[in-house]
């Protein structure tokens, strides 16, 4: 019987699945999917998305108006090749992105480039990224569809010498591999980060979004310049159109609200305090100590008590009584750094319209997460006929699944008669969201989930904009009606003194007759 036990185990043994650990760069490439590279014209104009953000947020951290050049060239085994063809077959194209933001040192380019999750957007604080990896993954993308290494050229401000760094990424260990770097010199003022790499992508199918990318981009970021070039020739100057900079975010401590167990644990590791009502007032947002000893009496906690004491049910009954204390002030808005009344209708301004309304609602929260809708609503002039809608999240132009999009359900339920408008009319909806966590619905960042708080605020503001273009519109149609009847009664007054003219053999004008009426003006 022993004998017949230590077979079974050994066969067990035999035949046990191979454990095998993934790095997260590789885990990240086996999924890549769910961050939208599922195809060659999708993850062309991701890949140009995300380093375009790169370098837009660099730019606001420089406090530098933004000045970004982006070159797509189609190539052939590394050549450069002017000939284009529209086939089924993927192509491979050589991505150029220039800005002109603080650059990054030499120390830190191969683990911002060539390393996953590792970067400066993991804070409480506004930025375009959210997760730490859409740049590194078009990167990765670009080599394992191409296996061309990437070239990275950085100027900081203040040094003699600019860098190149030539990378290749270890997909299997998640690190960098550097393959040759070299100094160059550089002018006194000059600074700024360029990235170039190869991948494999579809023209064709991707041009159309990749220019209104760009295009609506110029919309909710009009203090920049950008400059797009084709593989096909096609040129995107887009001139910046305000010269000012939006606030910039401040970094601020977590809400009491929203904050999860391991969270908690974390947060009590690196502080340095030795009572629950120091660790209160210290690692947490507006709360002071008055309101730190109205919360620990409402969780039954000892404020002298030290937060390396508290067990794991400890723990999770703490993160309860925060999640369920009304006492809390709301959070600060510090973090965020709205696009902008002034902003936002510079940026629409792009469309000439004849009327333009925008607002910007008061901060607002969403599980314990500060957030601000901007919205704006602009009739008219160089729109076409018919509702367009835009969507924005932290000055991010959101171009995929606009029909699962909170914003599209809450357009749907506006009765536009209402306030003097129809569907036909030509109407362009503007809607902005910032926060430091934007329910985004997917990895991919493409649509915002259809939350009560988020659903409230751009109804809101879009009713406040509709009003006031409704007014306008009516307005400008009750002059139009007014204008029309003025030349219908100056045509009829001017037959009537031609016809007086030709009985009574004089002139008669029918400027008089106006005057005569008191009907002059």
């Amino acid at each position: 019987m022993e004998s017949l036990q230590q077979h079974s185990t050994d066969q067990y043994v035999r035949s046990a699945p191979e454990i095998v650990e993934l790095s997260i760069s590789a885990w990240f490439y086996r999924n890549r999917t769910i961050a939208g590279f599922d195809n060659p014209a999708r993850s062309l104009y991701v890949s140009i998305r995300e380093l375009v953000e790169n370098s837009l947020d660099a730019c606001d951290e420089a406090h530098v108006l933004p000045d970004i050049t982006v070159q797509l060239e189609m190539t052939r085994n590394g050549a450069s090749d002017s000939r284009l063809s529209i086939t089924s077959a993927p192509q491979v194209f050589r991505l150029t992105v220039r800005d002109n933001g603080t650059g990054i040192p030499r120390g830190a380019i191969p683990q911002l480039i060539g390393k996953m999750l590792s970067g400066t957007k993991f804070t409480l604080r506004q930025s375009r990224g959210t997760f730490g990896l859409g740049g590194s993954l078009a990167l990765l993308y670009g080599q394992v569809t191409t296996q061309s290494p990437i070239v990275v050229t950085s100027s900081v401000p203040g040094e003699d010498a600019g860098v190149r760094v030539v990378i290749r990424l270890d997909i299997e260990r998640n690190e960098p591999v550097i393959l040759a770097e070299d100094a160059f010199p550089k002018d006194e003022g000059e600074h700024g980060t360029e990235i170039s790499f190869e991948l494999e992508g579809d023209w064709f199918r991707s041009k159309s979004k990749i220019l209104e990318y760009f295009t609506q981009t110029a919309i909710i970021v009009p203090y920049a310049s950008m400059r797009f070039t084709g593989p096909d020739g096609t040129r995107l100057d887009l001139d910046r159109v305000y010269r000012g900079l939006p606030r910039p975010p401040r970094e601020v401590l977590p809400h009491p609200r929203g904050i999860d167990v391991e969270t908690l644990k974390r947060m009590i590791a690196t502080s340095r305090t030795k009572t629950l009502l120091s660790f209160m007032t210290r690692s947490f947002q507006r709360v002071g100590k008055t309101t730190a000893l109205a919360f620990l009496r409402h969780a039954g906690l000892d404020p002298s008590l030290s937060p390396a004491a508290l067990d794991d049910e400890a723990l999770v009954n703490l993160m309860r009584a925060l999640a369920t204390y009304g006492g809390f002030t709301a959070p600060t808005a510090d973090s965020l750094s709205p696009a902008g009344v002034e902003f936002l209708r510079a940026g629409l301004q792009r469309f000439n319209p004849e009327h333009c309304a925008v607002t910007q609602r008061a901060p607002s929260v969403y599980e314990g997460h500060p957030f601000i809708v901007e919205t704006a609503v602009a009739y008219g002039g160089g729109l076409q006929p018919g509702i367009r809608l835009y969507r924005f999240a932290n000055r991010i132009p959101l171009l995929y699944d606009e029909g699962s999009d909170v914003s599209t359900r809450v357009i749907r339920q506006l009765n536009l008669r209402n306030y003097g408008l129809r569907p036909e009319d030509p109407l362009a909806f503007v809607v902005h969201i910032c926060s430091t966590r934007v329910p985004y619905k997917t990895v991919g960042k493409e649509y915002i989930a259809d939350v009560d708080a988020v659903r409230r605020e751009i109804s809101l503001g879009l009713k406040w904009c509709l009003r006031r273009i409704g007014e306008s519109v009516r307005r400008a149609h009750r002059a139009h009606r007014r204008r029309r009847r003025q030349n219908r009664l100056r045509q009829y007054y001017e037959f009537i003194a031609s016809t007086l003219s030709d009985v009574l053999g004089r002139p008669v004008h029918a400027d008089s007759l106006f005057a005569s009426r008191g009907e002059g003006g």
